[in-house]
């Protein structure tokens, strides 16, 4: 089965391919630009396993939380190639990705953390293997609040961790929280994965399904601020 995936909910590009007989993973932090250089990355992967677009089984993505830009354009990419190809296309939520990438190697809570910018951070939450707080947006007040009474040690992942940590420090020394070390990870393994379980239990998306934002955008808001401020002034 020829599967692609993707994530592109934040700075850090993660893309994989696999196939019957090879696998290509690959992780870019910094400067990448998701609409200029995407298309030509995949391209590569696909040259490289010896076959087409057209040749691949299923599609996968993040749908957020995350970068309003970076999701569309991962999703719209994939889109595109879904109807030329016919190829189904599976979307996941970005922060059950990061979680599922470290839940095998850490058995205690797990706190999933990507900057939500405006000093809040989309975060999820679980313990014991259950979803305790499913995806918000809380400022760092918030989430020392939501936090207090646990005693068991969290680990806090995602690509974010670090600049999470040294500002909830910031506010709270008395959570017991612990870094992964080895963020920002490559999540295509556990895009894959979860991908398939939900291809295979419900599907493919409907071609009209879109992000996860959680958030309004910038541009929303300042258009209901116009649309408060004109009403008000009639």
């Amino acid at each position: 089965m020829n599967i692609l995936s993707l994530d592109t909910s934040t700075e850090v590009l993660s893309l994989s391919l696999s196939t019957d007989s090879s696998l290509e993973e690959k992780k870019i932090k910094g400067n990448f630009s998701h609409s200029e250089n995407l298309l030509g990355e995949i391209k590569a992967m696909t040259d490289r396993a010896k076959i087409a677009l057209k040749d691949i089984d299923l599609l996968i993505c993040t749908k957020g939380p995350g970068s309003f830009t970076g999701l569309r354009v991962g999703m719209a990419t994939l889109k595109g190639i879904s109807l030329a190809s016919s190829s189904p296309l599976v979307s996941v939520p970005t922060l059950a990705v990061i979680e599922k990438s470290v839940s095998s190697l850490w058995k205690g809570p797990i706190l999933s953390v990507i900057d939500a910018k405006k000093k809040k951070y989309y975060i999820r939450y679980s313990k014991n293997g259950e979803v305790v707080i499913s995806d918000r947006d809380s400022s760092l007040e918030e989430i020392v609040s939501l936090l207090e009474n646990e005693k068991d040690t969290i680990l806090v992942t995602g690509p974010d961790a670090a600049s999470f940590l040294t500002k909830i420090e910031g506010i709270s020394q008395a959570l017991p929280l612990q870094r992964d070390i080895e963020t920002p990870r490559c999540l295509s393994w556990a895009l894959e994965t979860l991908g398939k379980e939900k291809y295979e239990e419900s599907g493919a998306d409907d071609i009209g399904e879109g992000p996860v934002y959680i958030r309004r955008s910038d541009a929303e808001e300042m258009l209901l601020s116009k649309a408060k401020e004109a009403k008000e002034k009639k």
